[in-house]
């Protein structure tokens, strides 16, 4: 990950040589600081980006949008809603045009890069041009159409990969042509996958690594419409020898990525570019029981998106600037991500496809633009907290003093690169992003708000949340660059604009500034595959989308996260829980008479709370000559053991995945009731009621885990 551990030797060799330089110069600086502030710090923004911005109104009234009782950013103001994006001299409502747009920004103003990989851990980026790029595009979308794909809305390509050169110019290739791509993941299991090629009809699906290949091949008798697979990767001979042998008794036709593009090279095609509110991907989401629902995402969802980033992110971003592309572009906001840097001529560079070796792509590429998921920065937050606390109290003492003034510059809304604190004492943690970031933004889950405050604080960039679902395109809200708050999710982007609605059942209401967190704007999506029934429950007939989440305003105008709407959370890397069907699984052990999983995200598992059925543990224990009443025996490690090992099995026979079982329990002897206030009258748990019941058995539990 970033934070290994050979951050602890070079922080502390780092504090430990600039420690006597710092502190003599530290007294210097605070003796003549107003002479030397300019020399010694750079501001990554103009001071006139905070002069503009009323800290304490950051959101207003929608009603110059026709929408009083909602909010938009102040920045918005009466302008409308964003639709179209603008990047240079030109205008664009499609990603097709937007992508014209940045390869001539790249051209003109920089050195024409637009996506880069490594070969080895030992080579330095190699890059593929915007020219090279769109000519690689036209080459697929060539080849496509003379296997058989048509061009237009009722083709879809499938790819199954991980982030690479060839996963963003296969979905450029699709744009070129109006077709729809629909990306697979690992995590997705192999019903959802049969569910999705089936419901999508999909034909071609291109992939990178054997193992995907062959489950593919395993599942071929119940995926009719597949017909080929393309390797966007070589594989070894044998491998490769092996999956053509197999997908020849299959009937499926293996393709080599060269090949195809050497065969569209052979019959060019030209473009039958796509309008604004055809669809460019159906993203599939986990964040449901049973099988997942294809999100449809539009040009115009992902233009406004492109166009909201662009300005709400360029006080910062001054120059061509570089990502760095590791979180699964399976998935809608790493996406949005990197079709919004296509956008404005920025370079992309992919990681190696381990992210525990993460921190060597980054020192090779040294990206500005980094977005980020809680459980990395929990990682990179744990890993210096450790550091810190083998330091001596001179170091403690130094890093305490560059903290301190880091928080000032926050306090002022701006993050400045200065000679002393960051240049010796906070180098070796900003050197492990690269040495060069200006934003990291964090999506995907909540991030802890002590964690988000330090993180501000020593990265030496501004350091932002976010939120967003599949269904507005990953991205509705984000944090205002220079807001020094913590524990909300910022201002809506101003493609879109946000409300609260009442939840009666669970007593919130918009009148008390509380309630469920809707959407509406042109980011929205346009509802779920073949799924009408699961669309109007997700939109209403006025256009908003419901999240689920339950939020408030705080008094300066952001927005805050309170509770969920849906007994279902989102772990720390990104999964969705529903923990009662998880808990529906659970409940068929004879052992259990009651079971509450619970899960948060800032932890990347769960844990449950089990009421033993004490009929039946008590006959077995007798059984067994394990005496003791309800009490004792709740205590024991052997009846511990005995129950969680049941669990287990069902776990497995269920094929429950692994971010769904639990990871420990603890056995409780009295029932749920609605005598104890964790039932409700209609004999369904109080889930609020129950994690706060047994919040010292959680937070127990996952000390034991960790």
């Amino acid at each position: 990950m970033i934070a290994e551990n050979n951050l602890s030797s070079s922080l502390q060799t780092t504090l430990a040589v600039g420690g006597a330089v710092a502190l003599v110069a530290g007294a210097v600086i605070h003796r003549h600081k107003d002479k030397l502030s300019s020399l010694l710090e750079e501001n990554l923004t103009s001071e006139e980006m905070n002069q503009t911005i009323d800290w304490q109104k950051l959101s207003v009234s929608a009603q110059a949008q026709g929408c009083p009782e909602a909010r938009v950013a102040s920045t918005l103001g009466s302008r409308p809603l964003f639709t179209t994006g603008k990047s240079g001299n030109h205008t664009f409502a499609t990603f097709y045009d937007g992508f014209k747009a940045g390869k001539e920004i790249a051209n003109k103003q920089g050195d024409g890069k637009c996506l880069g990989y490594r070969v080895d851990r030992q080579s330095e980026y190699q890059w593929v041009t915007y020219d090279e790029t769109e000519r690689a595009a036209t080459e697929i979308g060539s080849a496509l159409i003379q296997l058989g794909e048509q061009h237009g809305q009722d083709t879809f390509i499938g790819i199954y990969a991980v982030n690479s050169v060839e996963w963003l110019t296969t979905a450029i290739a699709c744009h070129f042509h109006s077709m729809i791509y629909v990306p697979l993941y690992d995590t997705l299991g192999e019903p959802a996958i049969v569910h999705i090629i089936n419901q999508t009809s999909l034909k071609t699906i291109f992939v990178d690594k054997a193992e995907n290949v062959l489950t593919l091949l395993k599942i071929v008798t119940h995926v009719p419409t597949m017909q080929r697979i393309v390797l966007t990767k070589k594989l070894d001979n044998d491998t490769e020898t092996e999956i053509r042998i197999k997908a020849k008794v299959a009937g499926i036709e293996i393709m080599l990525y060269n090949q195809l593009r050497e065969l569209g090279r052979s019959k060019p095609v030209a473009h039958h570019p796509p309008k604004p509110d055809d669809i460019f991907e159906i993203c599939y989401t986990s964040g449901t029981t049973g099988l997942p629902k294809g999100a449809m995402l539009t040009n115009k969802n992902i233009v406004s998106l492109v166009q909201s980033a662009t300005e709400f992110f360029q006080p910062v971003f001054s120059e061509l600037e570089t990502l760095i592309s590791y979180l699964p572009l399976a998935h809608s906001y790493e996406q949005t991500i990197e079709l919004y840097c296509l956008c404005n001529g920025f370079k992309i560079g992919y990681y190696m496809g381990d992210v525990r070796q993460l921190a060597d792509d980054l020192a090779s590429l040294k990206p500005t633009l980094m977005p980020c998921v809680p459980r990395l920065l929990n990682r990179m937050y744990d890993n210096i907290q450790a550091t810190i606390r083998q330091l001596s109290p001179l170091k403690r003492y130094l890093f305490g003093m560059a903290l301190s003034a880091k928080g000032r510059d926050v306090d002022k809304h701006r993050v400045t690169r200065h000679m002393l604190w960051d240049g010796l004492v906070l180098k070796r943690i900003q050197e492990r992003l690269g040495g060069r970031v200006k934003l990291i933004v964090s999506g995907a889950a909540p991030l802890s708000p002590s964690i988000l405050q330090f993180l501000k604080r020593v990265c030496g960039a501004y350091v932002a949340e976010g939120y967003g679902q599949t269904e507005c395109c990953g991205v509705s809200t984000c944090q205002t660059l220079g807001d020094p708050t913590v524990g909300n999710i910022g201002v809506p982007l101003h493609c879109n604009m946000i409300k609260l609605a009442d939840v009666p059942d669970m007593q919130y209401f918009a009148k008390d500034n509380v309630g469920e967190l809707c959407i509406k704007g042109s980011n929205v999506f346009k509802g779920y595959y073949r799924d009408e029934e699961k669309t109007r429950e997700a939109i209403d007939s006025e256009g908003w989308l419901h999240t689920g989440d339950i939020a408030k305003w705080t008094p300066t105008g952001q927005i805050q996260i309170v509770d969920r709407k849906k007994h279902m959370f989102k772990l720390a890397q990104g999964e969705y829980v529903a923990p009662e069907r998880i808990e529906n699984i659970y409940i068929h052990s004879k052992y259990v008479a009651q079971v509450f999983v619970y899960g948060n995200g800032f932890k990347s598992y769960t844990v449950a709370i089990i009421v033993p059925d004490a009929e039946i543990l008590e006959k077995d224990a007798r059984e067994k000559n394990i005496s003791g009443d309800m009490a004792s025996l709740c205590q024991k490690k052997e009846i511990k053991d005995l129950i969680f090992n049941d669990m287990k099995r069902l776990a497995k026979e269920n094929s429950l995945k692994g971010f769904e079982m639990v990871k420990d329990i603890y056995l409780h002897p009295e029932q749920f009731s609605v005598e104890n206030n964790l039932l409700t009258p209609t004999m369904k748990t109080k889930r609020p009621e129950l994690g706060k019941y047994f919040e010292k058995e959680i937070e127990e539990m996952y000390k034991n885990i960790e």
